[in-house]
């Protein structure tokens, strides 16, 4: 055996469902699996050209797997689907001895895997030991498992609060902690009376489920109890804190940060668009992402907060997300102890050697018409760009089937505002097409 190779396992769903005090349950539960556990598990096709094997669940279109890496100019990869139990990537692979003869397989000329991963679970480590067991030489880009703690500490919204009570530099909205329902409510109307707008934030949340923005409009507490009660993101401790007014043309910012042995190797910086104040829909990465005042404000950010986990053993990428606000101050919100939906961006990136030239701009769920194919209305969009030269591509296309369908597409160019109107046409000339017109009608639209 020779050399490395890298084992690619994006297992979203394990992570979100990791943390022992959310216990989802229901249409809830249902949503993380299937957004996180298939949708999303696309974008990992994208974190990197180095020699890999890509573990994704099944159901993967093999001609838009071939079209992408053709784009792209890198040789397709094999890839590892196991049987879809859960719907959990990594414990669907640990129950499938045929997916794992064939990975033992792809593996098997390669002294050192290198196991790429959204973020630790107790699957991952198990996973390791496993492949360790095959006689490979492992390394794991998370925390060892003796700092497996790190990792869950630093997840919870709660963490954030700890070190902005230790390091002055880093600021967060004055908030308060409760734990139980009756502690909620009155916090609620504590903090609306001294601020008029409260945000309340469970400790563990995805994509802005768990989170809720209350106003001071009559019945506006009982409603939002009424609303959180029926939804099992809401688990306790809650955090309510004011509610920071977002500065505007700036987005959310927010960083990935690469944590090695040294320290903060890497600081990828990125604008998050959001709907309602706290739900994620798009997200800008790279140097021109943000203006910058607000860039140089966040890398410091970075830097501190990823020298605190450092100090604390966690290694691995990580990010933390925050508000720019109207103020004119940047408050950090929350930190996220994994690869954040963006990496694929950052990997883009770093393969193109362009992390300061380049700006990309990744939506995650945009909306397409019924019965739309990749085949007859995505495929020609995509095609026509390529042509030209145009460094766009469709980075999941596993929600064309749902009752509402979607698809994740990511665009680069020099400014955010290119990779902006890149994307709005693909959307343009998606719907077009898919209702029987041209692209070029799209493009004199």
């Amino acid at each position: 055996m020779t050399g490395a190779i890298q084992l690619i396992i994006p297992n979203s769903a394990e992570y979100f469902l990791r943390d022992p005090d959310l216990n989802l349950i229901g249409d809830e539960r249902a949503g993380v699996v299937r957004f996180s556990g298939t949708y999303e598990c696309e974008h990992a096709v994208f974190w990197t050209d180095e020699p890999r094997v890509v573990l994704l669940p099944r159901g993967v279109d093999d001609r838009w797997f071939r079209d992408v890496h053709a784009a792209l100019g890198i040789a397709a990869p094999p890839y590892v689907a196991p049987a879809m139990r859960s719907g959990l990537l990594v414990e669907d692979l640990l129950r499938d001895g045929a997916a794992q003869a064939e990975l033992r397989g792809r593996l098997a000329t390669h002294d050192v895997v290198r196991m790429q991963l959204v973020g630790p679970t107790e699957e991952i480590y198990q996973l390791a030991a496993l492949v360790r067991g095959w006689g490979h030489e492992v390394e794991l880009d998370c925390v060892p498992e003796k700092d497996y703690w790190v990792s869950l500490y630093l997840d919870s919204k709660v963490s954030v609060l700890d070190i902005a009570r230790q390091t002055p530099s880093v600021q967060v909205a004055p908030g308060m902690l409760v734990s139980n329902w009756t502690e909620l409510r009155g916090a609620l109307t504590a903090m609306l009376a001294r601020h008029g707008r409260v945000i309340a934030r469970t400790a563990y949340g995805v994509a802005g489920d768990g989170s809720g923005v209350v106003g001071g409009e009559p019945g506006g507490v009982d409603a939002f109890l009424h609303n959180a009660t029926r939804d099992s993101f809401f688990a306790f401790p809650i955090l309510v804190q004011r509610f920071v007014e977002h500065a505007p043309d700036v987005g959310c910012p927010a960083a990935d940060i690469l944590i090695g042995e040294s320290g903060v190797e890497d600081v990828v910086l990125c604008a998050l668009t959001v709907e309602h104040g706290y739900l994620f829909r798009s997200v800008d990465v790279g140097d021109g992402a943000l203006p910058p005042a607000w860039g140089e404000r966040l890398t410091r950010a970075a830097h501190t907060v990823g020298a605190t986990a450092h100090g604390l053993g966690y290694r691995g990428w990580m990010c933390i997300d925050c508000v720019a606000g109207t103020d004119d101050r940047l408050y950090v919100t929350e930190i996220n102890a994994r690869r954040s939906g963006s990496l694929h961006a950052g990997g883009l990136l770093r393969m193109w050697k362009a992390e300061r030239q380049l700006t990309l701009s990744a939506h995650f769920t945009m909306g397409i018409p019924a019965g739309t194919t990749y085949e007859q209305h995505i495929r020609p969009v995509f095609q026509r760009l390529w042509a030209d030269g145009v460094r766009a591509y469709p980075t999941s296309v596993r929600g064309l089937h749902w009752d509402e369908p979607m698809i994740a597409v990511i665009a680069a160019a020099p400014t955010r505002a290119e990779a902006r109107s890149i994307v709005a046409r693909i959307e343009a000339e998606i719907h077009t097409l898919s209702r029987g017109g041209s692209p070029e009608l799209a493009d004199s639209a």
